[in-house]
């Protein structure tokens, strides 16, 4: 009988270890945040919830953890105001159950279009900078007039940190470039190419274009000879490592070339790119195209004799692309900044009124044989000046900057973004003045701010040393 007792209280005892009090051991829900953590680029309002039916929320603002005396969660919480940084933590508690762990998001409000004040500002370049080119690492690349960066040497050329700080590391200039650089990019050696109206780079003859070691020091294997004879615009490296130039220039080391040339990895000019007698004037915009063509534009009037007005597209051996007609037409007109849509149209910007007849101010997008597509609706485009430089952000929206202070017919101080079809973003900038002089680069980062250069000292009457970051 005691055996059977004695087996009973065991049978009693593993029952009550397998089946717990669920009283006793249940959590509340951990709450949830909406939405999710982050930086916004307009005030939010968030919510708090629970899984956990009737669970009360408590929550902090500054940080801290909460506890069940902390304030009760009873609607919305606004983060409002350009600048604002707020941490959220909350817990849930439940009758009859344990409290939940504290959860936790972070919101940062930063208006699109304000002035990045993480990046140094103030006293950066002493003079214009022109090209901004980003490498894979993060670090970014400025050319330009500029002689010093932070109060340090930095002849025309100068890289810097993330958070805009001067790169030590980039310290092979020496004496940099004699005269302005107006044309940068990376080659896929990590080397970079420099082009613009200097004749010599670090106290070394190169004429008008060099190639500058991942330091900054002179490339010296890159056997440009001579070099162009005059102002190099623009540049971009092909897919096999050859390089196009664009510019003022009418001879490279020697043999005539007008306008453009291709240079193949060494830096000798690549006789193979049979441009005939190229354009009748200067070109600075340089596109690639993924079949191997490329669209130029600047200032010509004609390509190998044929007429073009200041847009053209040429094969991969650098003869003309007679399918590819250009509708800029007018005295005077020039065209400065080109891009490239993920659809192969292209947004072309400069200084013009028409396409095709058609009334567009500074701006228009071209369909891939070169008509205008009359679908992007600038209204009467850009105005009070030019658009010097063109982006595409990821969005499929278009950054445009130059020394315009109009789009539409609303205010824009030389910095502007359209949605897709051409119309003016509204929300972009949401207010300010913006910089106080001419852009003449704009620059996207992969996290979605903005970089711009050119000849301002201000920003929404913030000093700026010529360069700036943004908030998109």
């Amino acid at each position: 009988m005691q055996t059977k007792k004695t087996l009973a209280v065991i049978s009693l005892v593993l029952l009550l270890v397998a089946c717990p009090n669920p009283t006793q051991s249940q959590q509340a829900a951990a709450p949830t945040f909406s939405p999710l953590y982050g930086n916004f680029s307009t005030d939010q309002s968030v919510t708090i919830a629970s899984a956990t039916t009737g669970a009360t929320i408590y929550y902090t603002t500054d940080g801290t953890d909460p506890t069940t005396a902390s304030a009760t969660y009873g609607g919305p919480i606004p983060v409002a105001g350009d600048g604002t940084s707020v941490t959220l933590k909350a817990l849930a508690a439940a009758s009859g159950m344990s409290d939940s762990a504290v959860t936790h998001a972070y919101y940062t409000i930063h208006y699109a279009g304000t002035l990045d004040t993480g990046f140094a500002t103030g006293n950066e370049a002493n003079a214009a900078v022109y090209p901004i080119v980003l490498q894979s690492d993060g670090k970014i690349l400025a050319a330009g007039a500029f002689s010093t960066y932070n109060s340090a040497s930095a002849v025309r050329v100068v890289r810097m940190n993330t958070d805009g700080s001067i790169d030590p590391s980039f310290s092979g200039t020496g004496l940099g470039a004699d005269a302005l650089v107006m044309a940068m990019t990376m080659h896929q050696n990590g080397k970079i190419i420099i082009g613009g109206s200097f004749t010599h780079f670090d106290g070394t003859s190169r004429g008008h274009i060099a190639r500058l070691n991942a330091d900054g020091g002179l490339d010296t294997s890159f056997a440009s000879g001579s070099g162009a004879d005059s102002d190099i615009f623009g540049i971009a490296v092909q897919n096999d490592g050859k390089t196009i130039i664009g510019g003022l220039f009418t001879m490279y080391d020697g043999t005539v070339r007008n306008a453009i040339a291709r240079l193949n990895v060494d830096g000798s000019l690549d006789h193979g790119f049979a441009t005939g007698a190229g354009p009748d004037n200067w070109v600075q915009a340089i596109l690639l195209r993924p079949d191997g063509k490329i669209i130029i534009g600047g200032n010509f009037t004609t390509y190998d004799s044929v007429p073009r007005e200041c847009l053209a597209r040429l094969n991969a051996d650098g003869s003309l692309d007679a399918s590819f007609t250009s509708g800029v037409g007018g005295l005077g007109d020039e065209l400065y900044a080109a891009a490239m849509q993920k659809d192969g149209k292209i947004i072309i910007g400069g200084h013009f009124s028409t396409y095709s007849a058609s009334a567009r101010g500074n701006i228009a997008r071209v369909n891939a044989d070169g008509s205008l597509d009359s679908t992007f609706a600038t209204g009467p485009g850009a105005t009070g000046g030019d658009i010097e430089s063109i982006a595409v952000n990821d969005d499929g929206t278009i950054l445009i900057a130059g020394s315009f202070t109009a789009y539409d017919g609303t205010s824009r101080f030389r910095l502007a973004r359209l949605s897709s079809d051409g119309s003016l973003d509204t929300s972009f900038p949401a207010s300010g003045t913006g910089a106080s002089g001419s852009l003449y680069a704009v620059t996207p980062q992969a996290d979605g701010r903005i970089l711009i250069g050119g000849n301002f000292i201000t920003y929404n009457l913030v000093p700026c040393g010529y360069i700036a970051r943004i908030w998109n």
